[in-house]
């Protein structure tokens, strides 16, 4: 006999009053307007006794405190479609109860996004085949279930490819849900079902559902997303493109005027956002100094690294305006420097926020080290990046905590392999934050969750040729190319 949540979202008192509940944390409109007790979100149980073998429509659906008899439930038998929908339910709670912190995403006002786009594709599941397929993917996956969850991955590309063919479904949120979706189950269960061992088609297949999300993004115009779903959905599909021209030092395609401003121009950028702002910046940089790099004529070159360093002054001047405005980082530890469980989803945010923070710091200032002319014999303090990596590297275990969950595993893992990108392209100076952020991959905990996808993404980084090299070399040689700007893109590796 499985459990698995009643279709109702809305907090028990106004299920019990039959009032309409706009779910808001940690208590609804409703429940404030009356001044009464908001009574959570806990949602009443479906129970399914499934027989092994049994067929879905046989399936006996029991409901807790219906009936009179002994046990205290009456059985019930649901038809056909209702017992498809708890069945599918119950996986995508499984994946829910697996991702979300405290059965929360980690929402909060002026800090972060006031709605989570996994809450917003767990609303919109129902009416649409592609995001619930996906989802039940995720579900089957964290379950174990990994060759039905596989099945349902290829169901969720194909009802994805068949909306790209209806130009009306191609400007609908369902549509970028269930992309956005499909790139995380890249990112924890890509490496399933890769028969063959190609290392690179988890970086490989990421990245097309990347481009894909760009062409849906700007398949609309920039104000079809300054509210509602849209906009939520907006926000953090530019978060994992920027992640993405980080990664691969390009500019930021979003990066105009227009896409900066125009999508919150009825709802107020947060906290989160405006540390995006600054990504997209640092990206320009990695890109302005790569063409300098490659600048064949001596002064031209000059200049252009003059103005790489403004461009890197005034990025650092942004960093310190941003944290007078955002307020005291997140502490990871407490006062006898254990390091803490996640309190909660919104201390999870800020969390998350802490790390980009000093991680832009240390690829900031790597930047400029690498292109100081005279070249750098020592380090000065006020360009050190080392202390931010020993930042980086002791908060890391906090989003592997339980209860952090896999949402936790997902923020910091393109974090933990930014620094391990600039620690391996200087072995030598930093030989102890190198075993230090090694270290992670040797535990069994979450970290093992996103081990796959990172690996795959450093080996697709330099181009074909280092990406056959194996062991501490091929990384160190990797991370070199990085640094100096080499970044192949995954479509010129060869297919295998």
């Amino acid at each position: 006999m499985v459990g698995v949540p009643g279709r109702s979202k809305a907090c028990s008192t106004c299920r019990r009053r039959k009032k309409g509940c706009d779910s808001k944390r940690p208590a609804c409109t409703q429940c404030l307007k009356a001044e009464l007790e908001c009574g959570g979100y806990e949602r009443e149980m479906v129970f399914l006794n499934h027989t092994k073998g049994a067929k879905l429509r046989d399936l006996p659906v029991y409901r807790r405190g219906l009936g009179h008899t002994s046990g205290g439930v009456t059985d019930v038998v649901l038809p056909n479609g209702l017992a498809q929908t708890a069945y599918v339910e119950k996986y995508i709670s499984i994946f829910l109860n697996k991702y979300l912190p405290a059965g929360r995403a980690p929402t909060a006002d002026r800090l972060g996004p006031s709605r989570d786009w996994i809450e917003i594709a767990h609303e919109l599941y129902t009416s649409d085949q592609g995001i619930q397929f996906a989802l039940l993917s995720l579900g089957l996956f964290a379950a174990g279930e990994s060759q039905y969850a596989i099945q349902s991955h290829c169901h969720a590309l194909r009802k994805l490819q068949t909306a790209l063919c209806i130009p009306s479904r191609v400007q609908n949120d369902s549509t970028l849900v269930a992309c956005q979706l499909l790139g995380l189950v890249e990112v924890f269960h890509g490496a399933d079902g890769n028969a063959d061992g190609n290392e690179l088609l988890q970086a490989s297949r990421w990245h097309s559902h990347l481009s894909g999300l760009l062409a849906l993004i700007c398949s609309r115009s920039p104000d079809a997303y300054q509210s509602g779903a849209g906009h939520q959905l907006f926000t953090y599909g530019r978060y994992i493109l920027l992640v993405w021209a980080l990664k691969d030092r390009q500019r930021f395609a979003l990066n105009t005027p227009k896409w900066r401003t125009i999508p919150w121009e009825k709802e107020p950028k947060s906290y989160m956002d405006k540390l995006h702002d600054i990504m997209a910046d640092l990206a320009e940089i990695l890109v302005d100094t790569d063409e300098m790099r490659y600048c064949d004529d001596p002064v031209q070159k000059a200049d252009m690294r003059r103005r790489v360093l403004v461009s890197c002054q005034c990025l650092d001047k942004s960093l310190q305006d941003w944290l007078e405005e955002a307020g005291p980082l997140a502490s990871f530890h407490d006062d006898n420097g254990r390091l803490i469980e996640p309190p909660g989803p919104s201390h999870l945010l800020l969390a998350h926020m802490t790390l980009w923070y000093w991680t832009i710091y240390v690829i900031l200032y790597s930047t400029i080290i690498s292109i100081h002319e005279p070249p750098l014999t020592e380090i000065p303090a006020d360009i050190d990046p080392k202390p931010y990596i020993q930042s980086v590297a002791n908060a890391l275990p906090y989003f592997w905590r339980p209860g952090a969950r896999l949402c936790g595993a997902n923020m910091a893992s393109s974090l933990w392999g930014f620094c391990l990108h600039i620690t391996y392209a200087s072995p030598h100076r930093y030989a102890a934050e190198i075993a230090q952020l090694e270290q992670f991959a040797l535990q069994k905990n979450l970290a093992s969750s996103v081990m796959q996808f990172l690996s795959s993404l450093h080996r697709a980084t330099g181009g074909p040729l280092l990406a056959n090299i194996s062991g501490r070399k091929g990384m160190i040689l990797r991370a070199q190319s990085w640094m100096m700007g080499n970044v192949s893109s995954i479509d010129q590796f060869p297919r295998r």
